[in-house]
């Protein structure tokens, strides 16, 4: 499998924030290796990813950042995703090197830091932050 690497044009000049994104690329990279504890990293992911919503959200309100209804609104929208693709490995475990979550959990990560949180970071610069 790729290794998903972590890159500059990644950072929104938020130590915890990029912190998290690194750590949730990590944990997805772990995904490859992960076939019989599976389940617990998936979950870990999960949980990871849910306490970095949680704190993304409390910056952007911290700053004022006026997007933060649609980007809650992305956020939801993953975990709605992520639950029912949780769903589908329930009623029939993924086949080994069946890449499916890791590719959906990179390809929305990526997008999500580098279009997403770049909106907040040039919102917070604009600003002379």
């Amino acid at each position: 499998m790729t290794v998903i690497q972590w890159t500059e044009a990644m950072s929104v000049n938020v130590p915890l924030l990029d912190k998290d994104h690194k750590k949730l690329i990590q944990m997805i990279n772990d995904l490859d290796h992960a076939a019989p504890d599976f389940m617990e990293l998936f979950n870990a992911v999960l949980d990871y990813t849910t306490g970095h919503f949680e704190r993304e959200e409390a910056h952007l309100e911290a700053i004022g950042f006026p997007g933060l209804a649609a980007h809650r609104v992305q956020h939801d929208s993953f975990a709605d995703e992520v639950a029912a693709m949780l769903r589908q490995y329930r009623e029939q475990a993924f086949a080994t090197g069946d890449s499916r979550l890791k590719d959906f959990l990179w390809s929305w990560l990526k997008g999500h830091i580098l279009i997403e949180d770049q909106r907040y970071a040039a919102w917070t610069r604009a600003k002379g932050g």
